[in-house]
């Protein structure tokens, strides 16, 4: 585990809160404690990208549970699910190489022809994947400020200190990754929710493709992973991944089967037993998002 990071995650939804604890381990992290807590009806309302925090008595009640249960402590890091943000990989003519506001800005420009909200109302971030000369392709994280500022002031009044705020699943494959040897190949991530799922295509540690999307009625998930396939192949002239990997407790047999049909490849479902040391029996079902609270310690 890196010490740059406190200890302490959460990993915070529409209806509820998992709190884990991380310990470092002899060959790998422990999970030491780890609890979910159910957020009161109507905490968070459905908005454009990132749901608005509705009821504020709703989410500092849960956090209140949560401080008399495990005690005086500070710093979390805090993970959203990834239909919060808008991930965006972006080739940029121009990005000044001191990553100061100027260069943020230049991203919340470009952002503006992709989103359909101002891109002032944004929280925005990046990291530079590669460089070109001047030239620059992006990773761009952006979600509605005024949700991620309300949960940030609920955290702090209750006496939590946020010190991190990133999408579950790029967590996820960081905790992945981070446990095999490097390589050069395409690899296929896919996180299943019960009302969205993500997809993201890696070559070796570099993102081409990261997409979250809602499941609505009209579809059901295994048509909409034949259609993202369908549209990986013809924009990135793909037939076939080195590896996949799937998270999530709605990631059954038969997605695993739709993906090894539509690419040929190895499908490995993620089980938590195989990136921790330990971790607490009586929690079940949750296998990703704990998986996640470890990502965010590989950096």
């Amino acid at each position: 585990m890196s010490k740059s990071f406190p200890p302490d995650v959460i990993v915070l939804d529409t209806d509820g809160l998992l709190h884990a604890r991380l310990a470092r381990g002899k060959k790998g992290p422990r999970i030491v404690q780890a609890k979910a807590y159910r957020l009161a009806d109507g905490t968070f309302t459905p908005s454009m990208v990132t749901p608005q925090l509705a009821n504020e008595a709703g989410l500092a009640e849960a956090l209140r549970r949560l401080r008399a249960e495990t005690g005086k402590w500070e710093n979390v890091s805090l993970l959203l699910p990834d239909s919060w943000f808008r991930m965006n990989i972006m080739d940029l003519s121009s990005l000044p190489k001191n990553g100061n506001g100027e260069a943020l800005e230049m991203v919340r420009f470009s952002l503006k022809r992709t989103l359909p909200i101002p891109p002032d109302q944004l929280r925005v971030s990046y990291s530079v994947l590669s460089r070109t000369g001047q030239a620059a392709k992006i990773l761009a994280l952006s979600a509605i400020d005024a949700t991620l500022s309300a949960i940030e002031r609920i955290f702090a009044a209750v006496g939590f200190d946020v010190i991190l705020i990133e999408p579950l699943g790029l967590n996820i494959w960081n905790a992945i990754t981070v446990r095999e040897a490097d390589t050069t190949a395409d690899r296929l991530f896919v996180y299943v929710r019960e009302e969205d799922f993500t997809t993201a295509v890696f070559r070796g540690a570099q993102p081409l493709f990261i997409r979250s999307r809602n499941l609505s009625g009209d579809r059901t998930l295994e048509q909409e992973l034949r259609l993202s396939a369908s549209y990986l192949r013809e924009s990135l002239g793909t037939e076939g991944f080195a590896n996949c990997y799937v998270a999530g407790v709605h990631a059954g047999a038969d997605v695993a089967a739709a993906l090894a049909a539509e690419f040929n490849t190895q499908v490995r479902t993620l089980q938590l037993r195989d990136y921790v040391e330990e971790s607490p029996a009586d929690l079940q079902g949750r296998d990703a998002e704990l998986a996640a609270c470890t990502g965010v310690f590989t950096g």
